[in-house]
């Protein structure tokens, strides 16, 4: 047995130990192990910092997609019905908005690469027309700011989702994210078109966004990622919901990931409102992923079409082809998630769906300071490649699960130091496979994979990773 880090245990097991005896042999140690990981756990989930944006696996499914609950929003009524069946393959979504630490370290490559310039305070592609970007000089409510030469943070909002950014600035940066990954692009920056056999980042298509806002919660359907609970103002980034960020001046964002259940503290945050604490509740859906209501609006990739539902596809379906015209006789991508800003819980509701036009009483040129994105891409299993962050991977490892004990889910990482054959699978205490999650060539690089406990029993099993010649195990607990 070895430690990596802070509450990160791992147990290495070799291929001529007899999988089954190991286990027993080694219960007692494993229950330390699980103590003490339990109590670094939320260290594994504190709010990111890397200059690159982690990825969450969704595994392939069906769901019902649309309003289960009645709700009408008078702007543009019934776009969320009929209610109809969608399958979607597996893919990865960001488990985080994009924050502005990440946009700006995207801004200063780009910049440095005669990507992009800034005219008039605002950021285009070289010789562009189409805005990427409001510059701190432009509006004061954008973190980044431009002084001549390097783009910087222009005030304590570095881990907040970055706002100021218009959907093509959120494409372009998928192209240059890509790049980074060693993937291939999927926008054509000239048609803004998608393409979607290549394996590059993305926005996520309107059926993505909803599937993984959703967190596998089908039976019953909520109206939120987590449930129905619309009373607790600690569980998400809603319009007056007493966080101490609603101080000072627009915008009223809060750290990405920041409503994780955790005890907050203003020597930490260093936050403008005057509490010294702050107490979140656990908005976290059952997939892992933060935000998914609340904080800022998140672009998708589609068109807006009101009258999308009555005519899409059940296979994967990518929106259409053009968006419904808006009062301005303009045509918006759509936004999901809701926001810190208006409407009822923030426009929250996980079936919620909103053109980019309506943004608030100045439309269509209300300010876009409650607007960012979340990527997304495809699952290649000859290129899956999904860093979570730019440093070089030295070993394989997996990493202790959280929450544990779970239900349903549950979320875990593991990092492969050379790309090959890999295989995690779930086995119960006296070694017979239950499951099996990954079985596929995996590149270099650091994943992160949600497990849904569905047809367990309660007790204790074990999620085995087998990579070349190395064999690691965590023990998980699911309680019924």
């Amino acid at each position: 047995m070895k430690v990596r880090g802070l509450g990160i245990f791992t147990i290495a097991v070799y291929p001529e130990f007899n999988f089954g005896d190991f286990m027993m042999k080694k219960l007692l140690c494993l229950n330390v192990i699980i103590f003490i990981s339990l109590l670094f756990s939320s260290l594994l989930y504190s709010q990111p910092n890397s200059n690159l944006p982690s990825f969450t696996l969704i595994r392939a499914g069906d769901f019902a997609m649309g309003d289960h609950h009645g709700y009408v929003d008078p702007q543009h009524p019934s776009d969320e019905l009929p209610i109809h069946q969608v399958h979607l393959d597996s893919f990865y979504i960001g488990t985080y908005i994009i924050t502005n630490q990440q946009y700006c370290f995207y801004l200063n490559a780009a910049i440095s690469q005669n990507l992009i310039e800034v005219r008039n305070k605002k950021i285009y592609a070289v010789g562009d027309t189409n805005i990427y970007f409001l510059t701190y000089q432009d509006t004061s409510y954008s973190s980044i700011g431009w002084n001549g030469s390097a783009f910087y943070i222009a005030d304590f909002r570095a881990a907040h989702p970055v706002v100021g950014v218009m959907w093509y600035g959120a494409a372009a940066y998928c192209n240059w994210l890509s790049a980074q990954m060693s993937l291939i692009p999927c926008y054509n920056l000239s048609t803004w078109n998608c393409d979607f056999t290549k394996n590059g980042a993305r926005l996520p298509t309107e059926a993505e966004w909803e599937y993984a806002g959703r967190g596998g919660q089908y039976n019953p359907y909520y109206i939120f990622p987590w449930g129905n609970d619309s009373t607790n103002y600690t569980i998400a980034n809603w319009p007056s919901s007493g966080d101490p960020y609603e101080s000072g001046q627009y915008p009223y964002t809060t750290p990405v990931g920041f409503y994780d259940g955790q005890l907050k503290l203003k020597s930490v945050y260093n936050w403008p409102g005057s509490a010294s604490s702050y107490q979140t509740s656990n908005g976290m859906n059952a997939f892992g992923l933060f935000d998914m209501a609340g904080n800022t609006w998140e672009f998708i990739n589609d068109w807006y079409g009101q009258n999308y539902y009555s005519v899409s596809p059940i296979n994967n379906p990518k929106g259409p082809t053009s968006g419904t015209v808006m009062p301005d006789g303009k045509q918006y991508r759509g936004m999901r998630g809701g926001n810190w800003y208006n409407g009822q819980w923030g426009h929250s509701r996980v079936a919620n769906r909103n053109p980019s036009y309506y943004r608030g009483p100045q439309d269509p040129n209300h300010a876009w300071y409650h607007v960012s994105f979340r990527v997304a891409r495809n699952v290649n299993p000859s290129s899956i490649g999904v860093i979570e962050n730019n440093a070089l991977v030295e070993n394989s490892e997996l990493y202790q699960n959280y929450p544990n004990p779970f239900n349903p889910g549950t979320k875990f990482s593991f990092t492969i130091s050379k790309k090959g054959n890999v295989n995690i699978s779930i086995y119960d205490l006296t070694g017979k496979k239950i499951e099996t999650l990954i079985d596929e060539e995996m590149n270099t690089g650091k994943y992160s994979y949600t497990y849904q406990g569905t047809g367990l029993s309660s007790g204790i099993y074990f999620v085995v990773l087998v990579s070349e010649r190395m064999q690691k195990s965590i023990k998980i607990i699911f309680n019924k």
